[in-house]
């Protein structure tokens, strides 16, 4: 913020296939309409889940990353953790079904 205004840059993250990872999965029931959230300490990528409730999020560095699902429609929030992504490979996080 600068003399009371915000000033937005705009940013492009570019990434390879063969330099980072990628975590996918899906979860259920699809009415929670759920918000996905891949995070560690430097970085947050989101996705959404599709009509079956799997999702992928792309372009990760390789690390430690947990899972968090935002849930909607009276549906619990979860958290999964210590999910490891490797270069040029796709991490497949267990199945999560949403409880009320």
């Amino acid at each position: 913020m600068s003399n009371g205004r915000f000033i937005l840059k705009p940013y492009i993250h570019v990434w390879t296939v063969k330099q980072t990872g990628s975590v996918s999965g899906k979860v259920t029931p699809t009415e929670a309409q759920s918000v996905i959230t891949v995070y560690n300490t430097g970085d947050s990528l989101y996705a959404l889940p599709g009509r079956s409730g799997e999702w992928k999020v792309r372009g990760l560095k390789p690390g430690t990353y947990s899972v968090y699902v935002n849930a909607g429609n009276g549906y619990k929030d979860t958290t999964v953790t210590g999910i490891k992504v490797e270069r040029a490979r796709d991490t497949r996080v267990p199945a999560i079904t949403l409880k009320q």
